[in-house]
């Protein structure tokens, strides 16, 4: 039986970089989306909350490599985009998941992105 394992990665739009724990898998979306939510808080305490997410924004991506939410420094949409991405994969290799990082806060526009999520993985997994 395969599993399904989930990783968490997030795109900072000023030093075009991706940003994610290494050997970071997680055994549910839930908790992708927990780590997901923390290196949001991560990047919003970098850039001293100068990042306008868009949670107007839809989905895109494949449910193996989601983007959930984009960004922008001062709202500046012709800037390099800051991203939080889901990735899913088979664990054909044995790989352990973690616990995840915990967000201090979750807002209720991240709320409403994990439904949407969590609504669009469902419907690919059943």
């Amino acid at each position: 039986m395969l599993i399904k394992l989930y990783q968490a990665k997030a795109g900072d739009g000023s030093k075009k970089k991706g940003l994610r724990r290494t050997k970071s898998y997680f055994s549910t979306p839930e908790d992708a989306l927990s780590e997901a939510f923390a290196l949001k808080e991560k990047m919003d305490s970098r850039y001293e909350n100068e990042i306008e997410w868009d949670y107007q924004g839809d989905l895109t991506g494949t449910p193996e490599k989601m983007k959930i939410l984009r960004g922008y420094l001062n709202g500046n949409r012709e800037s390099t985009a800051f991203y939080l991405e889901i990735l899913s994969m088979d664990n054909n290799d044995g790989i352990k998941a973690v616990s995840p990082y915990k967000p201090k806060s979750v807002t209720k526009d991240d709320k409403k992105i994990s439904t949407k999520v969590m609504k669009k993985l469902k419907v690919k997994n059943a």
